[in-house]
């Protein structure tokens, strides 16, 4: 059998054998099936055989569901990985997210037609590079550092040119957070657009190509900006986003991976160590993006439907319309 033609691998982890039975039962036909009943287990099955798609329960006892995933993540990137979840966890699914790189969250109990759905997508992605090759890693950590270090000594003229590739998009309305994000975007001669609303966050993500990560604050109307995120996302799939809060809610969490692919979901105010690690591990996923168009589709997100989503598509077609006509007269 060609490697073409062999039949996707998918592991299924639950600490319920009726639960990973169900499941086999499902997707036999169509997949090569493993199941294991908790995430040590997996972890030991995955040594010695290789996994497209590994679906995990979160409630396991001796090793929680996100805890394997970023596991998982971290010695086996290439697979895409799916988080069923019963019993919301706040601070376990915002882990799954900064940690475990989930495509998806699926409720328990599940419906089939979305499972399979899920995981047929998250089977066709599996075939697409995870992460950036070594040395794009290296080449992007490295021009980040130099430009923190020659900072203080450019001139205006040069500080322009080196910030042109590190462009970042910032809609926060509390005054004091972005005066702490245009400070650090200062300190490291990053380009930064802040922008007070949807319809400017839009226009500025349509206008300037050079954007490559979005700090988007959740306020008090969280769906509105969900909404926007997701938009962002389908529209230009390589800018990466990062979700502010002021207080986690696990649902919102949830909606963030599946709406928005989100990169990584902070508290606020912002711890300026961190937000430096993962600002620069943005940035690298952006250019790896932005370079391999084939790896959208490991970040794929789902439709919003509403009012808003309609009122943004539209306008960001004329603005999207606008900007082609402009570039073509120039």
């Amino acid at each position: 059998m060609s490697e073409r033609d062999r039949k996707y691998t998918v592991l299924f982890v639950d600490d319920e054998p009726r639960v990973t039975s169900a499941l086999k039962a499902i997707f036999r036909r169509e997949y090569e099936v493993s199941i294991a009943n908790s995430g040590i287990e997996a972890l030991s099955i995955m040594e010695s055989s290789r996994f497209d798609v590994v679906v995990s329960d979160q409630r396991m006892p001796g090793m929680l569901g996100n805890q394997f995933l970023a596991q998982v993540t971290k010695l086996y990137p290439q697979t895409m990985r799916i988080l069923l979840t019963g019993f919301m966890d706040k601070q376990a699914i915002v882990d799954s997210i900064n940690e475990g790189e989930i495509y998806r969250f699926i409720n328990k109990p599940w419906r089939n037609d979305e499972m399979r759905e899920v995981v047929a997508e998250a089977a066709l992605a599996s075939e697409i590079p995870a992460l950036p090759t070594v040395s794009d890693t290296q080449e992007a950590s490295a021009q980040f550092k130099k430009t923190l270090s020659s900072h203080s000594t450019k001139t205006s003229a040069d500080s322009d040119s080196k910030t042109k590739d590190h462009a970042l998009l910032m809609m926060e309305q509390a005054k004091d957070i972005r005066h702490q994000i245009r400070r650090f975007c200062s300190d490291h001669s990053i380009m930064i657009y802040g922008t007070q609303n949807i319809e400017q966050a839009v226009a500025a993500a349509t206008s300037r190509k050079n954007i490559g990560v979005a700090v988007i604050e959740l306020s008090e109307d969280t769906r509105t900006a969900l909404q926007t995120i997701n938009l962002l996302k389908r529209a230009r799939p390589e800018i990466i986003t990062i979700a502010l809060t002021e207080e986690f809610d696990a649902h919102t969490a949830v909606d963030l991976i599946n709406q928005g692919q989100v990169f990584k979901y902070l508290a606020k105010p912002i711890d300026l160590a961190g937000f430096q690690t993962t600002i620069e591990n943005a940035f690298v996923r952006h250019r790896f993006l932005k370079k391999h168009k084939a790896a959208h589709k490991r970040f794929k997100v789902e439709k919003t439907k509403g009012s808003v989503v309609s009122g943004l598509q539209e306008m960001f077609g004329r603005l999207v319309g606008n900007t082609d006509k402009n570039s073509a007269t120039t």
